[in-house]
């Protein structure tokens, strides 16, 4: 556990967070950290449609303790082994929900640093890219990038991201 601040998360963070317009994490998180109901039964054993929909009840959550916040990022990150990782994010704002593209790998190099790069490309993403369906994508392109990476910083470049994004896309129209 990286919370070490004599005071329990909740006792600190909303009172950060109502500055925010910009955040993201995942729903347990969400949880943890600002009090938003997670429902464990349901998510226990849950689709991807049935997680995609309870991040936007978290995000829904958030915009009504937060008024500042416009954005609302959910990661989720799923192994069966070490290696074997399914990855996406969702992108709530009060009118919809755009979804990331599911990358999938069965070779990583190190998962360190993968949650600062997908900020990173949120926040990118939000300056840059003209809708949410983009900027969600590239984030979530951005970090899952990182997990082929070594060491805390990625070195990806906009257009080492891009490449990574299309060639998802590619082999998912294949399919």
């Amino acid at each position: 556990l990286l919370w070490k601040y004599g005071k329990s998360p909740l006792d600190v963070m909303p009172a950060l967070a109502k500055y925010c317009h910009v955040i993201m994490g995942n729903l347990w998180a969400a949880n943890t950290l600002l009090g938003t109901p997670i429902n464990n039964a349901i998510l226990a054993q849950a689709s991807d449609e049935e997680y995609c929909r309870h991040a936007t009840e978290t995000s829904g959550n958030i915009f009504s303790a937060f008024l500042n916040c416009r954005w609302v990022a959910n990661t989720f990150r799923f192994s069966n082994n070490d290696a074997h990782i399914r990855y996406y994010a969702t992108l709530d704002t009060v009118k919809e929900q755009s979804v990331s593209p599911l990358f999938e790998t069965n070779t990583i190099a190190e998962k360190v640093g993968s949650g600062d790069c997908f900020m990173a490309g949120l926040i990118y993403g939000i300056n840059n890219l003209p809708t949410p369906a983009n900027i969600i994508a590239f984030a979530a392109a951005a970090a899952f990038g990182k997990l082929q990476e070594k060491g805390d910083a990625t070195r990806q470049s906009v257009n080492d991201i891009n490449h990574l994004l299309q060639k998802t896309l590619d082999n998912q129209s294949i399919v």
